[in-house]
């Protein structure tokens, strides 16, 4: 039995029961799970206690049960009883608690107030030399999946950013996909405040281009305006946020180039993929 509820994350309500093997009978409830609220963090994690208080956690991520000790993390390669455990989750629950997991952190980063989210940038150097663009999903790995529908076939879109603190652009790096499993096969810029839309280096012929950038542009231009503009200012917002929080100065950042020395159709100096005069040059 696999029961559960969001209201909103403050408020989740679950109940999962192994029905079958040597645990059969054993429910877990709400006061009993305690999923990891970090909107940061990449892992699965849903912690939960024994009797004799010994912490574990059920890893929807990998679809595994491990226990934490205070110097060991044992998963079910070392220890007889999880691999047993983990044996009695079936893979419908496996995916439920997956569901559930990634309903609750989903909305809980959508919620959460950006000033309150501890994003890391590990590549913030390259940020802020070379422009390198990020991910929205890389910062907060459980958000919303952003997809596009077009006559029943779904599209995951993964998203990426400009987050220098002296760029002023509002493109966004659109890359598509049949499943976030699989190799992007299309590559599209939208600025979200001209409502323009580009192609970019990589189409490998596979997906509907036409109507996807009419989708975005015409029949969904609302929905995609809002939501990017949102993303764009949050993720600007989570960068400039890391910065300070670890003292770092922007400084590092490119120097800037003699705008003379830039033709204006010449692509921009800032990595935005469009033409200096319609960019830092406009």
């Amino acid at each position: 039995m696999f029961t559960y509820q969001i209201k909103n994350p403050a408020e989740a309500f679950i109940n999962f029961e192994i029905g079958v093997g040597e645990f059969a009978g054993k429910v877990l409830k709400s006061n009993d799970l305690q999923p990891c609220m970090d909107l940061a963090c990449t892992c699965g994690n849903i912690y939960f206690a024994n009797d004799a208080e010994e912490l574990y956690a059920l890893d929807v991520a990998a679809k595994r049960i491990v226990q934490y000790t205070e110097t060991d993390t044992i998963d079910s390669s070392k220890n007889n009883y999880l691999k047993s455990l983990e044996n009695e989750v079936t893979e419908q629950q496996w995916g439920e608690l997956h569901k559930f997991y990634k309903d609750l952190k989903g909305m809980a980063s959508e919620m959460a107030d950006a000033d309150k989210i501890d994003a890391h940038f590990d590549n913030y150097k390259k940020v802020l030399q070379e422009s390198q663009m990020v991910s929205y999903y890389e910062v907060l790995p459980w958000s919303f999946d952003l997809t596009i529908a077009i006559e029943g076939t779904k599209y995951c879109i993964s998203d990426f950013y400009c987050v220098q603190p002296s760029c002023t652009c509002t493109n966004v790096l659109l890359l598509f996909s049949l499943s976030y499993d699989e190799q992007p096969s299309l590559e599209l810029w939208y600025d979200y405040k001209a409502e323009e839309i580009v192609m970019g280096e990589l189409d490998d012929k596979t997906l509907p281009v036409t109507k996807i950038m009419r989708e975005i542009k015409y029949t969904q231009a609302d929905k995609f305006r809002k939501t990017l503009k949102n993303r764009h200012e949050r993720m600007t917002r989570f960068f400039d946020n890391f910065l300070k929080r670890n003292k770092i100065s922007p400084s590092l950042q490119s120097p800037i180039i003699n705008p003379n020395a830039i033709g204006r159709n010449d692509l921009c100096g800032c990595g935005s993929g469009k033409k200096y005069k319609k960019c830092c040059g406009a």
